[in-house]
């Protein structure tokens, strides 16, 4: 007599990701509070879920939708609370069982899913967001109408950092790219010399800001108003003022912005402190 075994694949729901981190939390026992933050970085260390799905269940569901990778899914949490420090909260997760957390975006390849992310994840287009949202969740359908760039609007950068497009897909890789889960998704952005990506919590932050002061630039945001949208995300300032004793985010992210504009305007490269870990070529 054969006995036959259901092979079963992790179900991640929204509260298990927050900003290009798929690791974030992780189940440690029953009920919906059972759920603590990850601790665990290294690169062959996984959460656990709350829920298994049968594999064939979610072949079946993912069959139903064109995916432009089946490295990962992009997703952001479908709940956006006044309580979180971020309204979009975007992530990549391993392709598989997603739970109603979490709101897709198909995308045409792996290459313009990391400049979405890169767009969900910014203050520019959190704050355009939140002057709209007037509920506790995202309304599915709504990232369809926010103004997100297509890929060729990043050729804007080609002249400050070499390849624009390259340049933001580079830090998103190092940004995803912690965990064995997300290895073939680097590879398909063409940053696999980047593999195992370490989790360092000094180069994300580098990422984060420069890509933060890139999205900026390229929504065409002046320096002032970014002075004032920054100024709108009080969590994000109170837990700076805690740690550092200022709003660390906002000086960082205006010092990578005031350091393109006058590479802008002298026609000279922005130098990153990332480039010698992505031997970045400059124009």
């Amino acid at each position: 007599m054969t006995q036959m075994v259901e092979r079963m694949l992790p179900l991640y729901e929204g509260k298990m990701g927050l900003l290009y981190d798929h690791r974030y939390a992780s189940f440690t026992g029953l009920g919906d509070t059972a759920i603590e933050q990850n601790q665990e970085r290294q690169d062959d260390s996984l959460v656990l879920p709350r829920y298994w799905v049968r594999e064939e269940v979610v072949a079946d569901r993912l069959a139903r939708r064109a995916w432009g990778s089946e490295a990962a899914l992009l997703g952001h949490r479908r709940v956006a609370r006044n309580t979180d420090e971020r309204t979009i909260i975007a992530s990549f997760i391993p392709f598989g069982a997603a739970s109603y957390g979490w709101i897709l975006t198909a995308g045409p390849d792996a290459r313009a899913l990391a400049l979405l992310i890169a767009q969900y994840n910014s203050f520019a287009l959190d704050y355009i967001l939140r002057q709209f949202l007037s509920q506790p969740s995202i309304p599915q359908g709504t990232f369809g109408q926010l103004p997100t760039l297509p890929p060729e609007a990043f050729e804007r950068l080609d002249t400050v950092v070499g390849n624009g497009a390259d340049w933001v897909i580079d830090r998103v890789a190092i940004l995803v790219g912690s965990g064995i889960e997300m290895h073939s998704l680097v590879r398909e952005l063409g940053r696999n010399d980047l593999l195992p990506v370490e989790w360092d919590q000094e180069r994300r932050v580098a990422c984060r800001v420069e890509l933060d002061a890139a999205m900026f630039l390229l929504f065409d945001i002046e320096r002032g108003d970014v002075e004032h949208i920054m100024d709108t995300f009080p969590i994000v300032k109170r837990k700076d003022v805690a740690a550092s004793g200022s709003y660390r985010t906002k000086e960082l992210i205006l010092e990578v912005y005031d350091a393109m504009q006058a590479a802008i305007a002298s026609g000279a490269a922005y130098r990153s402190p990332l480039d010698a870990v992505l031997d970045t070529p400059h124009p």
